[in-house]
């Protein structure tokens, strides 16, 4: 087992005198190496820089904005995909309709037509992946924000296994 990381060692590693010169950026970098911090370093950081709790949550903040800016982008560019591949398909259904066409014809665009039914699934389920990586990406952060809490507060904390994990993704992915 490795030894935890010393306040000195912290602060050094962060490049500033004291907590109290703590920045978003630094706030975000001791947060990812708290699993190895003396529990000890991490009550300094709250007597030293009072703020440091208002700094991980106005980053946690920004990052459920910027998150919701991804899902309302991603959202408007599958609505415009689905209306031009709709748009073409009651077209080609339009064009199946006619009398003045061969049976070839008429085959060849039953053919197009299922293909851009097999295109709307794999938009669907392309959308769908999306969603699940953002939703994983805001679990890991929540997760992290969470040991963050259970470090400085001094709770022990048992993180799940993977088994566990997999599980949870795979149960999300059956709701959507």
């Amino acid at each position: 087992m490795t030894r935890p990381i010393s306040e000195a060692k912290v602060l050094k590693m962060l490049d500033i005198p004291d907590f109290r010169h703590m920045t978003k950026e630094k706030a975000v970098q001791l947060v990812s190496m708290l699993d190895r911090v003396d529990p000890e370093v991490a009550k300094a950081v709250l007597e030293q820089y009072p703020k440091f709790a208002e700094v991980v949550l106005s980053t946690a903040r920004d990052w459920k904005e910027n998150v919701g800016k991804a899902l309302e982008e991603n959202g408007k560019v599958t609505k415009e995909t689905i209306a031009a591949v709709s748009a073409a398909m009651v077209g080609l259904n339009g064009f199946i309709g006619r009398e003045d066409i061969t049976p070839g014809e008429r085959s060849e665009m039953a053919d197009r037509m299922i293909e851009l039914a097999k295109l709307l699934n794999e938009i669907d389920k392309r959308n769908k992946d999306f969603i699940l990586k953002v939703l994983g990406i805001g679990g890991a952060t929540l997760l992290g924000f969470a040991a963050l809490a259970a470090a400085v507060l001094g709770v022990n904390v048992k993180i799940p296994d993977s088994k566990a994990l997999k599980g949870a993704a795979d149960a999300a992915r059956d709701l959507i």
